[in-house]
């Protein structure tokens, strides 16, 4: 483990597990698994381990740290609901526990990544409640406020970005910031469009139609783009509300 050879470390816990399972160390060996998994990004096998963990040593002096690392395995899979869950039980279960304000830190923040800024703040006011004296109350009271702002954040609409470059290809990224993608968008369907129009008044309408049969995908690509660039900008906005956010609460997960 020390060296970094985890899955070398996860075969030797096993072994003994296998060997000694009625060892008064076989639960330290479990956690030391799904540990194994987490450092090196095996987040799926973590969580079974930790869960593994905790039905079948219910007693054990790891349970605690199972859930925690086992809402950060969630955490790191994108699994919002079932990271909060776990982070939630643990605050709940084991107030008293060293993980209990950080555990509620973490539900907090796992809510805003989730979307949810009314429960992002309703955990934290529940982490000022429950521990006043703690060194992070005075960071979560002055990151309330910044969450509070999240819902109201001025966003895009990709639909009218969409319809912005259906009218005028490249409008509907100017219209969502990106500034040189609708210049060349814009560029790029003013020469195939010339070219069809110059074709049909030449009539040579076999070569206007090879040059529009060209454009299209540009067009629709334009409008396609358009609504994704709106798109990337909402979340960027949120982004950057979400690391204030971080920066201001200082937690160390």
């Amino acid at each position: 483990m020390e060296e970094g050879e985890y899955y070398r470390a996860i075969t030797e816990y096993k072994k003994l597990l296998i060997l000694f399972p009625d060892s008064d160390r076989a639960d330290y060996a479990l956690f030391k698994i799904g540990m194994a998994y987490y450092k090196g990004e095996e987040y799926e096998p973590s969580v079974h381990s930790f869960s593994s963990l905790r039905e079948r040593y219910r007693e054990s002096r790891y349970v605690e740290d199972s859930y925690y690392f086992e809402g950060l395995s969630y955490w790191k899979l994108k699994r919002f609901e079932d990271a909060r869950i776990a982070f939630e039980t643990l605050a709940e279960s084991y107030p008293q526990s060293a993980y209990g304000p950080l555990a509620l830190g973490a539900a907090s923040m796992v809510a805003l990544d989730d979307e949810k800024s009314t429960i992002s703040i309703d955990r934290l006011e529940r982490l000022i409640d429950r521990y006043p004296e703690h060194p992070m109350s005075k960071n979560v009271r002055e990151a309330i406020p910044l969450i509070g702002q999240y819902q109201e954040l001025p966003q895009k609409s990709k639909t009218l970005a969409a319809i912005l470059s259906a009218i005028v290809p490249g409008s509907g990224y100017i219209y969502a910031g990106h500034y040189g993608d609708g210049v060349t968008a814009f560029l790029i369907n003013a020469l195939w469009i010339a070219g069809v129009v110059s074709g049909i008044h030449a009539q040579y309408y076999a070569v206007a139609g090879i040059v529009g049969g060209i454009g299209l995908p540009f067009y629709f690509g334009n409008i396609y783009g358009s609504a994704n660039a709106a798109k990337k900008w909402n979340l960027s906005v949120k982004r950057d509300l979400r690391n204030r956010v971080y920066l201001t609460l200082e937690f160390n997960f």
